[in-house]
């Protein structure tokens, strides 16, 4: 009778087991949010910015950690680049901004370009004075299935 409740027990255990293994990174994303680390997003230099952008500043992966001050009616853009490879991909999610009477949206977040190189682009334009944050969230999915835990990316707008 023991070894028959035994195995009932460790059967689920070792399912909970096998599900956290998997997923431990996107429920550690989730419980502690992304890791903020400026210093993550300039290993290499930023690409060329996406033509087309209409913009007076351009933010790019760089530009992460930095404070920027424009004047009203100037617009700043976003061109955060996406990465794919064979089996992984890195990849933008939540790009806005934190204070819409501050900084209007003139092209809300989208993508543009083709595989392999697709980024993730916004346009601004600074409607009064005063002070509001980009930011968006990079994820990793790797080959063995789930995302990693993200990092943060945040510029401060300041608007004069």
């Amino acid at each position: 009778m023991k070894r028959v409740l035994v195995s009932i027990l460790l059967l689920p255990g070792l399912i909970v087991v096998v599900f956290l293994a998997v997923w431990f990174p996107s429920i550690l994303n989730f419980v502690l949010g992304p890791i903020n680390d400026p210093g993550y997003f300039c290993n290499t230099p930023d690409a060329t910015p996406v033509a087309n952008l209409n913009a007076t500043v351009v933010l790019q992966g760089c530009s992460a950690g930095k404070t920027v001050t424009i004047s009203q009616g100037t617009t700043i853009a976003v061109d955060l680049q996406n990465f794919f490879g064979a089996d992984t991909s890195d990849s933008w999610n939540d790009l806005g901004i934190s204070d819409s009477s501050v900084l209007e949206t003139v092209v809300p977040p989208s993508s543009r370009g083709i595989r392999p190189r697709s980024d993730e682009i916004a346009v601004y334009r600074a409607l009064r004075i005063g002070q509001s944050t980009i930011s968006a969230v990079l994820r990793h999915s790797g080959g063995g299935g789930g995302y990693a835990r993200g990092h943060l990316w945040s510029v401060t707008v300041r608007v004069t």
